[in-house]
């Protein structure tokens, strides 16, 4: 047998006696050292020393922790006790933690040493040899059964003296692999192609050959290697293996035989016959390594030849034949727990439902193995439980059967007739209905501290339920087992099926996730998408792993597309679009509504031509983002548009919150400020249905500009709210408070029970759609906003401006997403949809909208029409105010007078020059003609304005005064300052209307 690379002795060598090795679990354990004192080990939750620490005279050091099992472990095997291991692997752990060896000489410890040689002249291809092992090493025991097991048969001989109590110990064990037909290798040899490949097992790498036969000329074997690192490779068979082969049965049917030749009597001293004596139970184990586990415990087991082994109606009863109790004990993984819950409801025969499943403790899956997995089956259980742990789960294993029938008897103490056929009484076990319903997935899910709803859980479907739904699952299975009309009476008349029994569920609690930072999942009928920055996954549904409610599945059956889009981007970070299917409607749709140049191309641009050529340009691009009689710049502006909606789409399809990404999706016409504002009919709101179809929208009217001041506004909201849209917001709504909700707490105040608090990464993520722009710009509003415009192009036209209306339903024909809908459809705007969220995954920056006219309509409508209107005719290029200084107590009063106001604050009035500035592209108050506060002024002829002559008045006293400074093109700063009393343009130098013309009516 090859060695091992790495010794016990160099262990000790390399880590001071082990003195190292303790010192990375007992952080403390230099004070201790030749003290004699006694220490708390950290791995007991006790507060009284008891552990102690001392050298041999080899020089390795040993620890004894009196309060425990009272004997002294060297470094080696203190591993062991702290990591849960078996001695290869606490090798292992500490040489690769105080790096003694190379990774290859650690590696090695746990492989097989394969050697090739040329094969023998006799010696065919394909011929197998096995070479037996003499002697059964510990280490390779060790690596079968858990140390529990060990504990167990130790003290089955704690009589012997210690020296021969090991010996008896290891002579069990090989014992139980003889009965179980287990037995080690030395090597195993195969011939292929003219060469003799050897494996060879090592000290930390058993082979073990299982043999069994099947009849009487079908003999095979199962090698079973399980240290293998390649799960494909841990198991394998030669010979003629039987796929429905049971190991261990013609074991448990000895055992059987032999108790029935020990109770030779048929009949009892009153002549009546004695009913066979059967076995306490049959466990039908996973797999081997659990059967061998429960075997040394005294249990008698079967268990599978392959995972792909299905049991039959007949051996379950040939099981029950010869056991009292035939029991499982699955896994706890999702995997295990179905394939259990799939046996115990096999519709093969109602005996299946007879089976009890020994339930392994939740508690255990948060411990880890040593590979760092979460610990799942028997061999885990048994690190942590006694086999006296283990036998009171047996005891308590619950079939999933929930009645019990009896033979009905009469008075006189006969069996009832009924329809000539004798009746059975039925009564139902509360605990058993509790279980069998935990078993189909029944549950509570607390919803706060008031609330407690039942939900199903069905593979990662969750569903609510009423108590009503629960008994009717319980009659409608009963009913698909033909039973008796009786048990089914039994159910309807029982007090025990009801909501007072069913709040004995467990409390569940459901993970909903479904993305996390780089992730999206989309449920459908037949298909999962799994959407990331690399692309979009298909994954069946049975292998998803996360849960979501059976309302969030889109009832649609997709099938995934091609790319429709690839995006670009150049050296000078402009984006480019090749659209590559324009299948999806709600594609086409947002390719209308960013063709903010639809005028120009489809009106003005085509003035002049032909009508039929007119039509022929329509039709050729009536879907067309890159209108070819645009210009380039035109047209890049409609594509960063279209791009940018697609970013937005993308954002609000990611659930996920990132506290850098804190945004609104916020939407807007992008109407030119020369067409005076918005028409309404844009399809803003679309954008935002088409949301609705894949995301829980929860829509809020924005015409209540009173919405904040109902303390109940946001009850409907909870973790399961994807998107909070606010539509068609009015000019007064207050969107600050919409604002402060992207990043605090959400406080949800339900009518009538406990507020409970949402934190923001469980909150929904915000949209708007408004015709009016935020009141407030600055950088804290607009770092929260994700913008998108809306061309004009979809309109209803009130006011004569354009030729005619125009709607979605006259491009497309149909709403979207009605009844009208094909599944290519609904397909192809599905795929979209993921495809804008990957868009969005991907892309590394935030794509903003073109944001000229967004920012002009903003400024507009936060200065006021009204003061545009003053500020467009008291700052024109006629008036001689702009590249001067302008008295603002002038300014001022000239606008209240024009707006007829009654009078607005100096800060005010600021204000809004700035936004007018900003709107103008000028500067407003230029650092150059500002003091040292910050202000501008300057000492000049006191102003005042005479009311009786309409005019202002030039005193001969100085003094210093605030001013205006509106700095257009020109760089250079005048020190000139514009004098109100006097009138730039004489009065003889207006023109004169020639007679007759009309009045323009401004």
């Amino acid at each position: 047998m090859k060695q091992y690379k790495i010794t016990k002795d160099e262990i000790f060598q390399l880590t001071n006696g082990g003195l190292d090795v303790f010192r990375h679990y007992i952080s403390d354990i230099d004070d201790y050292v030749r003290t004699g004192k006694h220490f708390v080990d950290p791995s007991r939750n006790e507060s009284t020393p008891s552990s102690k620490i001392k050298k041999l005279s080899d020089g390795n050091y040993v620890v004894n922790d009196f309060g425990d099992d009272g004997k002294w472990m060297n470094a080696i095997a203190y591993t062991q006790k702290r990591e849960r291991c078996e001695y290869g692997e606490a090798i292992r752990i500490i040489s690769e933690r105080h790096n003694i060896g190379s990774a290859e000489e650690i590696r090695s410890m746990y492989e097989a040493e394969v050697s090739s040689v040329d094969a023998k002249p006799d010696q065919p291809d394909g011929q197998w040899y096995f070479q037996h092992a003499q002697e059964i090493s510990e280490n390779h025991l060790k690596i079968l059964f858990s140390e529990k097991v060990w504990s167990y048969i130790e003290y089955k001989h704690i009589a012997r003296p210690p020296a021969e109590r090991m010996e008896a110990v290891i002579k069990e064990f090989r014992a139980i692999l003889l009965e179980q037909h287990w037995h080690f290798l030395e090597s195993y040899t195969i011939i292929k192609d003219r060469k003799a490949i050897t494996f060879r097992a090592t000290e930390f790498y058993p082979i073990i050959r299982i043999e069994e036969e099947a009849a009487e000329d079908k003999r095979f074997s199962k090698i079973y290697q399980p240290k293998s690192k390649d799960k494909g490779k841990r198991f394998f068979y030669h010979g003629k293996f039987d796929a429905q082969f049971l190991h261990g049965f013609s074991q448990a049917k000895k055992a059987y035989e032999k108790l029935l030749e020990s109770s030779p009597e048929d009949s009892g001293e009153d002549g009546a016959k004695k009913e066979k004596p059967k076995l306490d139970e049959i466990i039908y184990c996973t797999g081997g390594s659990d059967a061998l586990n429960f075997r040394a415990l005294g249990y008698h087991v079967v268990y599978p030849s392959s995972e792909h082994f299905k049991i039959t109606k007949k051996q379950v009863f040939s099981l029950f034949a010869m056991a009292k109790s035939v029991l499982t004990c699955p896994d706890l993984d999702s995997t295990g727990q179905m394939q259990n819950h799939r046996l115990c409801l096999s519709n093969q025969h109602r005996i299946f439902l007879d089976i009890r499943t020994i339930e392994l403790p939740r508690e255990l899956q948060t411990r880890r193995d040593q590979y760092g997995r979460p610990c799942k089956d028997l061999r885990d259980y048994l690190k942590y439980y006694t086999s006296s742990d283990l036998r009171n789960l047996v005891r308590v294993a619950k079939m999933y059967r929930f009645w019990d029938e009896m033979p009905a008897y009469d008075r006189t103490g006969n069996v009832k007739i009924k329809n000539g056929e004798p009746m059975n009484r039925y009564e139902l076990s509360v605990e058993r209905v509790l279980n069998f319903l935990e078993k189909s997935g029944f549950g509570r899910r607390k919803i706060n501290e008031e609330t407690i709803e039942f939900i199903q859980i069905d593979g990662n479907l969750v569903r609510q339920v009423k108590p009503e739904d629960i008994k009717s699952f319980l009659l409608n299975f009963l009913r698909s087992r033909f039973v008796y009309e009786d048990l089914l009476n039994v159910v309807h008349k029982s007090t025990a099926i009801s909501a007072g029994s069913f709040e004995s569920l467990p409390l569940l609690n459901p993970d909903f996730r479904d993305y996390d930072a780089w992730t999206q999942y989309m449920f459908f009928q037949n298909i999962t998408w799994k959407i990331t920055a690399g692309g979009i996954e298909e994954i069946a549904n049975t292998k998803v792993g996360k849960m979501v409610w059976e309302a969030k599945i889109l009832q649609r059956r997709v099938r995934k597309l091609a790319d429709m889009f690839t995006i670009t981007q150049d050296g000078n970070k402009r984006l480019g679009l090749k659209i590559h299917n324009q299948d999806s409607m709600f594609l086409r749709f947002l390719i209308q509504t960013s063709r903010v140049y639809w005028r120009k191309e489809l009106e003005e641009n085509l003035e002049g031509m032909e009508p039929e050529a007119a039509e022929r340009y329509v039709s050729e691009n009536k879907f067309n983002i890159h209108g070819p009689n645009l210009t380039a710049d035109e047209r890049d502006e409609q594509v960063q548009h279209l791009i940018n909606k697609m970013y937005c789409f993308g954002y609000l399809v990611h659930r996920y919150k990132a506290k850098s990404r804190p945004w609104i999706v916020y939407g807007m016409d992008d109407t030119p400020q020369k067409e005076n504002g918005s028409f309404g009919g844009t399809g803003k709101s679309i954008f935002f249905e088409g949301a609705r179809v894949i995301k829980n929208l929860l829509l809020f009217d924005g015409k209540n500009v009173k919405m904040f001041d109902d303390n109940h506004v946001f009850e409907q909201v909870n973790t399961n709210t994807d998107v909070m849209y606010i539509d068609d917001a009015d000019r007064n709504f207050p969107m600050e408070r919409v604002f402060s909700l992207v990043t605090a707490d959400m406080i949800i105040n339900p009518k009538g029970r406990t507020r409970t608090v949402l934190l923001p990464h469980e909150s929904p993520k915000m949209g708007i759609t408004t015709n009016f722009a935020p009141d407030n710009l600055d950088p804290s509003t607009m770092r929260r906003l994700l913008f998108f415009g809306v061309s004009n192009y979809y309109h209803v036209d009130r006011s004569g401006m354009f030729r005619e209306n125009r709607q979605p339903i006259d491009d497309f024909g149909k709403e979207f997403w009605s009844a009208d809908y094909t599944d290519e459809e609904w397909n192809s705007d599905l795929n979209f949809m993921a495809q804008c969220c990957r868009l969005y995954l991907s892309w590394p920056t935030w794509i903003e909208a073109p944001m000229d006219n967004i920012m002009d309509r903003a400024l507009t409508n936060n200065m006021g029409f009204q003061f545009l209107a003053w500020a467009e005719v008291f700052f024109s290029r006629e008036s001689q105010k702009l590249d001067c200084f302008v008295p603002t107590q002038f300014a001022l009063e000239d606008y209240v007078a024009e707006a007829k106001i009654k009078s607005i604050t100096t800060t005010g009035f600021n204000s809004k020059l700035k936004l007018y500035a900003q709107y103008k592209k000028m500067v407003f108050n230029p650092k150059e003609v500002q003091n040292n506060e910050g202000r501008v002024t300057k000492t000049w002829n006191a102003l005042r304005f005479d009311n009786r002559e309409k005019k202002w008045i030039k005193d001969d006293r100085k003094k210093t005064q605030s001013m205006i400074y509106l700095q257009s093109e020109s760089e250079k700063i005048n020190d000139i300052i514009y004098d109100p009393t006097e009138s730039p343009v004489a009065e003889e130098d207006f023109p004169t209307p020639a007679p007759g013309t009309q009045s323009p009516k401004f």
